[in-house]
């Protein structure tokens, strides 16, 4: 198995489809796509993929996949050289992570140029199906697992996943926690943004571009305590807070609430 990166430039192709393919992939669902491998006709099935969004902020490595079938000629995905007669190559893959860029926070492009273990790649591509070193690829690998894995920063108190935005079946991992819902946590940070409400730490004006999008979601009602499934609102129910005051909150049982702990700041201050 080789592994190889594919790129995508908002400013080129709009991806329209591109929440609701993520939504899916993070409820667990199979999504494949068709993507163009530039001039690359030696990927074959069964090889890794990873994609980096270029071109505009936020830019780094957002998603990743197994590829189902090999390189092959189609049209070509731009339709001024459709017209022109042109053919493109592509591959056509399942993904196993993917992430949002306007939600989520990617793996970020200063990481991958500045961590020794990476820097030997050269990330600003242009072209897609660029082969990735197998001495990189193999730690890309182990930078990836830790960071997808982390990305959404999942307490128990979290969300995870389901469609109907439902929350509270009991489900086992190692200790019991409770499944929620990712497009309940886009709904709340739509709403309320990205600025914990009980301090008002905001990860983008402390730590720049690597820290955009960066907080946790905090459920006001303590799911352990309701036992059963139930609909979430994610604008009555939900608030960002960042780690810090998330895991105040939850410092006791019950739950400290997002006032006390305003109201702790208060007597700091």
């Amino acid at each position: 198995m080789k592994t190889y990166l594919l790129a995508w430039n908002p400013k080129k192709w709009n991806w329209t489809d591109f929440a609701e393919m993520s939504e899916k992939v993070t409820s667990g669902d199979r999504v494949t796509s068709r993507w163009s491998c530039g001039n690359s006709k030696n990927i074959t099935k069964g090889d890794r993929v990873f994609f980096i969004r270029l071109g505009e902020n936020p830019k780094g490595i957002f998603a990743s996949g197994i590829v189902l079938k090999g390189a092959y000629v189609d049209q070509h995905w731009n339709s001024d050289k459709v017209v022109a007669g042109r053919k493109g190559t592509f591959v056509e893959l399942q993904f196993d992570c993917l992430l949002d860029p306007e939600t989520d926070i990617i793996l970020p492009r200063e990481l991958l140029l500045n961590d020794k273990r990476l820097s030997q790649m050269h990330w600003d591509t242009q072209m897609s199906g660029v082969s990735i070193p197998e001495n990189v690829a193999s730690e890309l690998e182990k930078v990836w697992e830790s960071f997808s894995a982390g990305n959404a920063f999942a307490f128990a108190e979290e969300i995870a996943d389901t469609e109907a935005i439902y929350e509270g079946a009991l489900r086992r991992i190692s200790v019991n926690s409770y499944e929620r819902n990712p497009d309940a946590r886009r709904r709340c940070i739509s709403h309320y943004g990205t600025i914990c409400v009980a301090c008002g730490f905001d990860f983008a004006k402390e730590f720049g571009e690597v820290g955009r999008g960066l907080i946790h979601v905090h459920h006001l009602k303590e799911l352990s305590e309701i036992g059963k499934r139930y609909q979430v609102d994610p604008i009555r129910d939900l608030r960002p807070v960042c780690p810090n005051c998330h895991a105040i909150i939850h410092r006791r049982k019950p739950a400290y609430s997002i006032e006390e702990v305003k109201l702790f700041l208060l007597k700091r201050s």
